[in-house]
C-alpha cells in the first residue's frame, strides 16, 4: 500500500475557467475508482457523446458506451465490457476481444495474473480465460470467485434451462473438474479464498454443504431442512450460519448449532463473530429494531429505530458496530448515526460503511452531511475523534499492515488522491 499521500491520477479534458476555449471537453465523469493500495485508479468519462476510460493516466479508446470496469487487485489491470452501437466486446488491459451477444462481470484472480468472464455466442455460455474459451452450459453462472493462489475457480450454473444448479469447481483449463449437482441455489466463499460452502438439494430438503478447494471432493454435509436461506461464511471459512425452515418454524443455525429465530425479519446478513463465539443478527419487529447474539446468552437489545443496518464486528469479536436510523418529525436529514458496543454516535444524513481499524480501537466510516462528504473516525463510545476534510468524493478506507495508518482515495476537483493519515 502507498504509505503516503500522493496525486496517482488527473481528470483532463475538462472545461476549465480560463485558458483556451476547449471545443470538445469531459462533459461528465460517471465513475471513479481505486484499487485498495492506492496503486490503481480510473475513471470513466463522457466526451463527445462517446465514453472512455483513463486508467492510471491512460485513456482508451472512446465507446458507444462502457459498463462493470473492473481494477485487479493490484490496480495495473483493467477490464470492461464496450458497445460499439448495439455490439459489445470485452476490454481487458486496451485489446478488444471477440463480438458476443451478452457478457458478464469480468473477474481478475487475486495476484492479477488471470481474467475470467462469461460470454454468450451461439445461443451457448463459454468461459473465457486469458483470452482462451472453454464451453460450459446454455445458462450463464449465478456466483463464481478464485481460490487464494489463483489457480482454480469455483462457480454455479445449470447444464440447461430450468435444470437444478450444480457447483463446478475446477482448474484454469477446465481438465481437472469436480463436479456437484443439485447444489448451489447459494454458494458463498471465505475471504480468504480457500473454502465453499453451498445450499445442496437432497429429497424434497436442503442442507448446507462445505468444502475446501485445495480438497473439492472432501465435503462436509450439514443437518437437513425443509429450506434454507441468508448463507454466510466466516473470512477464514471455519464457520458457517444460516436462516433455515423446520417444519413450522425458523431457526437459527452456526456450525450445525440451532437456535430459535427470532420474531421479525432479518435485515441485511448475519455476521459472524470472530475467534468462534457465535453470530450477530439485525431483525426489524413492528417500527422498532432488535440486535441478538443468540449463542452467547446475552438478552436481545431492542430500540426504537426505524432501519438498521451494515451490522459488523472488530477482528477479535469483542466490539460491533451497525447504523441505526430515526426520523425526527420535522427535521429534513440527520437521521443516520453509528451504534457501537450499543452507544450511539452523531447524526448525518448519510453513512456508509462502518469499519473497526485492525486493533479495535477505532470505528472508521464515510458521511454525507449537507452535500458534503468526508471521513469520519469515532472511539468506541461513538464519539467523533477526527471528521477529516470534505471532498467531492470519498472512497472506502483502508489500513497499512501495521495497523497505524489509515488510507482512502479522494477526488479534489480534477485530481485523484491517495490520502494517507496516522489514525
Amino acid at each position: 500500500m502507498i504509505t503516503t499521500t500522493t496525486v496517482v491520477g488527473e481528470i483532463t479534458g475538462q472545461q476549465g475557467r480560463g485558458g483556451a476555449w476547449n471545443p470538445d471537453p469531459v462533459r461528465n465523469v460517471t465513475q471513479v475508482n481505486f484499487n485498495a493500495t492506492g496503486r490503481g485508479a480510473f475513471y470513466l468519462a463522457e466526451q463527445g457523446g462517446k465514453f472512455h476510460v483513463v486508467h492510471n493516466g491512460k485513456a482508451g479508446s472512446s465507446y458507444t458506451n462502457i459498463l462493470t470496469p473492473t481494477l485487479s487487485p493490484d490496480g495495473q489491470r483493467l477490464a470492461y465490457q464496450a458497445y460499439v452501437d448495439d455490439k459489445v466486446r470485452m476490454v481487458v488491459d486496451g485489446k478488444e476481444g471477440d463480438i458476443a451477444e451478452e457478457l458478464e462481470v469480468p473477474y481478475f484472480s487475486p495476484d492479477s495474473k488471470h481474467v475470467v468472464y462469461q460470454a454468450k455466442s451461439g445461443g451457448a455460455w463459454h468461459f473465457v480465460v486469458d483470452g482462451r474459451s472453454f464451453p460450459t452450459g446454455k445458462t450463464q453462472h449465478s456466483e463464481f470467485g478464485f481460490n487464494a493462489d489463483s489457480s482454480r475457480i469455483a462457480y454455479v450454473d445449470s447444464v440447461d434451462e430450468g435444470a437444478k444448479p450444480r457447483l463446478v469447481v475446477t482448474d484454469l483449463s477446465f481438465k481437472k473438474q469436480t463436479v456437484r449437482e443439485g447444489t448451489g441455489s447459494l454458494m458463498v466463499i471465505s475471504d480468504d479464498k480457500t473454502r465453499i460452502a453451498a445450499v445442496s438439494d437432497a429429497g424434497g430438503k436442503q442442507r448446507v454443504v462445505e468444502l475446501s478447494f485445495a480438497k473439492p471432493d472432501a465435503v462436509k454435509e450439514g443437518p437437513l431442512y425443509d429450506r434454507i436461506k441468508d448463507l454466510v461464511i466466516s473470512p477464514d471459512g471455519s464457520s458457517v450460519a444460516y436462516v433455515a425452515q423446520k417444519g413450522g418454524t425458523r431457526v437459527l443455525v452456526w456450525n450445525d448449532q440451532e437456535k430459535p429465530f427470532p420474531a421479525g425479519e432479518l435485515v441485511g446478513s448475519i455476521a459472524i463473530r470472530p475467534g468462534n463465539k457465535g453470530v450477530g443478527v439485525l431483525v426489524a419487529l413492528n417500527g422498532s429494531c432488535v440486535f441478538h447474539e443468540p449463542f452467547s446468552g446475552a438478552a436481545p437489545q431492542k430500540r426504537p429505530y426505524d432501519e438498521v443496518g451494515e451490522l459488523a464486528y472488530s477482528k477479535d469479536g469483542s466490539g460491533y458496530v451497525y447504523l441505526g436510523r430515526k426520523v425526527t418529525p420535522g427535521v429534513t436529514g440527520k437521521s443516520i448515526f453509528l451504534v457501537v458496543n450499543g452507544k450511539e454516535g452523531p447524526r448525518y444524513d448519510k453513512i456508509i460503511q462502518p469499519t473497526f481499524s485492525p486493533d479495535g480501537r477505532r470505528v472508521v466510516y464515510r458521511a454525507r452531511q449537507d452535500g458534503k462528504r468526508f471521513m469520519v473516525v469515532s472511539d468506541l463510545d461513538g464519539k467523533v475523534v477526527r471528521q477529516d476534510p470534505v471532498y467531492e468524493m470519498v472512497f472506502p478506507p483502508a489500513f497499512s499492515a501495521d495497523g497505524q495508518l489509515l488510507a482512502y482515495g479522494v477526488k479534489d476537483g480534477a485530481k485523484l488522491v491517495w490520502k494517507v493519515e496516522k489514525l
